[in-house]
């Protein structure tokens, strides 16, 4: 009796439907029905017939060996079989747990690359999150003196590399008489903040670097002063009290005041 018959007959004696088997042995419907009617043209490879066979016949309580063996005899076991054919019969339809295996050379290289791009994302995030450099300054000529002298009235304020401020160096207008009264600036930055500052007082620099948040630095202007501020939304200038808005120039805040009122 081929082995089809042999297992339709043992499920129908005991009461089994195919759905019962399709739920037990993971093998569709339409393959089962092939097998118990020896339609091997429409089955798979032999070896995933064996694993049939075994799963069918271990879910009925059946002895695996004889169904084999007549699976064998029904193909005509004496022809001489391909290499593709000599599959180990223990070679069974793949385990429900084991359909999506990933394998683990795989697995290595997606975590790897996932690893890396992450490392990316964060080089890039903190190169993108830096605000605290200051901006590109504009060429100018406003001289850079080196004594130790003061400019009379004003604070003197030493900044690295550039010395303090001295009436006496530079350009001949700093003896120019004032043409007005003379005024107080003077430049706050916002708690929790910062901004790199450049302040030029009666054309001699007075101040350059980064002022951290919550600093005054104050100025008496005998003729004429500049700022130019790195982040003008941080940075709070007076002049005698009063606010002064700032002028945006290639990017920095720039503020320009005279004892005229110009």
């Amino acid at each position: 009796m081929p082995v089809g018959d042999r297992l339709a007959a043992e499920r129908r004696k005991q009461g089994k439907s195919v759905a019962e088997v399709v739920a037990a042995t993971n093998i569709m419907a339409r393959l089962i029905d092939a097998l118990e009617n020896s339609r091997y043209d429409e089955l798979p490879s032999q070896a995933y017939v064996r694993g049939y066979i075994q799963g069918y016949a271990r879910f009925l309580g059946l002895d695996v060996p004889p169904l084999l063996k007549e699976y064998e005899e029904d193909l005509g076991a004496g022809k001489p079989r391909t290499r593709l054919e000599e599959v180990p019969e223990r070679t069974v339809v793949p385990m429900r747990d084991q359909l999506h295996h990933v394998p683990r050379r795989a697995l290595i290289t997606i975590i790897v690359a996932l690893a890396a791009l992450g490392l990316v994302l964060w080089l890039v995030g903190s190169v993108l999150n830096r605000n605290d450099v200051p901006p590109p300054i504009p060429p100018e000529t406003t001289p850079t003196v080196e004594t130790t002298e003061t400019i009379p009235g004003v604070t003197t304020d030493t900044v690295p590399g550039t010395g303090t401020v001295d009436p006496g160096a530079g350009s001949s207008d700093a003896t120019t008489p004032p043409t007005g009264d003379a005024f107080t600036l003077r430049v706050n930055v916002a708690q929790g903040a910062a901004s790199w500052l450049r302040v030029t007082i009666d054309g001699l620099k007075a101040y350059e670097g980064t002022l951290a948040g919550g600093q005054t630095k104050e100025w008496t202007v005998t003729r004429d002063a500049e700022v130019r501020i790195g982040k003008p939304s941080e940075v709070t200038v007076t002049r005698d009290g009063t606010p002064v808005a700032s002028k945006s120039v290639d990017g920095i805040g720039v503020i320009t005041l005279t004892t005229s009122g110009e």
